[in-house]
């Protein structure tokens, strides 16, 4: 990625993949495999820059080595191009495995901000629960979310002049169903919306997907691939 010129974006959400055939009567999360192969064959000819998964990668399985084993597998699809990805963890991936875990069988760096052609890209993990507490194994509620260390990031997208592109996997976009909206979003939304340098916040988790915009920010919430067909996007910014 050179500077001064445009990002590509190849960007997709929730794939969910596991042995089931059907979950909650509409995800098709052993599909989800081809679809992820299908996307970064996508990617690929479109020439992305970057490849960025919102979570939710994987759904938990009755035999642990079997979530691991889908995890591999995903890993395989990572590496099949010459594209790097930045993988957010979703709260069924904390569910299912420690950070550490998570990003040494994907074989990818933990996300870190990003900056390139005067654009900053800030990845966060909102796999907290309100009392600061992150999800681990076992441990999760996805309608009890929050991002931690609001000063720490406001600190930083204040310091800087850069066009700023936020992703995460819960929401801060009001017009999301509420369960799937972090606890401290309307701190967070009112605060980037006075910096005037927040062009675009990208997120996952609410399956249906949703497009909003609000103070001049675009909120892009991704459809969920693993109850859609072609439910990957390119994205340049």
């Amino acid at each position: 990625m050179n500077k001064d010129t445009k990002i590509r974006l190849g960007l997709y959400t929730d794939p969910h993949y596991s042995s089931h055939e059907i979950t909650c009567g509409k995800r098709y999360n052993s599909m989800s495999l081809r679809k992820i192969k299908e996307a970064y064959g996508h990617f690929s000819r479109e020439k992305c820059d970057l490849i960025v998964c919102l979570g939710d990668l994987i759904d938990t399985e009755a035999d642990r080595r079997l979530t691991v084993k889908h995890l591999k597998e995903i890993a395989e699809v990572i590496h099949s191009v010459d594209i790097p990805t930045v993988c957010l963890l979703g709260n069924h991936d904390a569910c299912s495995f420690e950070p550490e875990e998570f990003y040494s069988i994907l074989g990818i760096d933990a996300p870190h901000d990003i900056f390139t052609g005067g654009k900053l890209l800030v990845f966060l993990d909102a796999c907290y629960f309100k009392d600061g507490r992150h999800y681990g194994p076992g441990l999760c509620d996805w309608t009890d979310t929050y991002l931690p260390n609001e000063s720490e990031l406001f600190s930083k997208l204040e310091s800087t002049n850069a066009e700023v592109y936020l992703f995460l996997h819960q929401n801060i976009d009001p017009a999301v169903e509420y369960r799937h909206i972090l606890y401290n979003a309307q701190s967070i939304r009112e605060h980037i919306a006075k910096l005037g340098t927040v062009k675009t916040v990208f997120q996952g988790h609410y399956h249906p997907g949703m497009r909003s915009e609000y103070d001049g920010i675009q909120y892009v919430t991704l459809p969920a691939m693993c109850e859609s067909e072609q439910a990957y996007f390119v994205f340049d910014i």
